[in-house]
């Protein structure tokens, strides 16, 4: 019966610290500075990849 408790012990240890790394590497959410016009990025990234936006009908 000990041996339940001690298992539980340390797997709460481990859940611990990968929750505690984990939060360490997520990124930091930043807003892009200045303007950003989401339609002239779409239309950029389509004509490098040569896809017609059929989205415009």
């Amino acid at each position: 019966m000990e041996w339940i408790i001690r298992s539980a012990l340390v797997m709460g240890i481990i859940v611990l610290l990968g929750l505690s790394l984990g939060k360490k590497k997520e990124h930091k959410k930043r807003s892009v500075p200045g303007f950003f016009s989401f339609d002239q990025y779409k239309e950029r990234e389509l004509s490098q990849r040569g896809v017609f936006d059929k989205t415009k009908w």
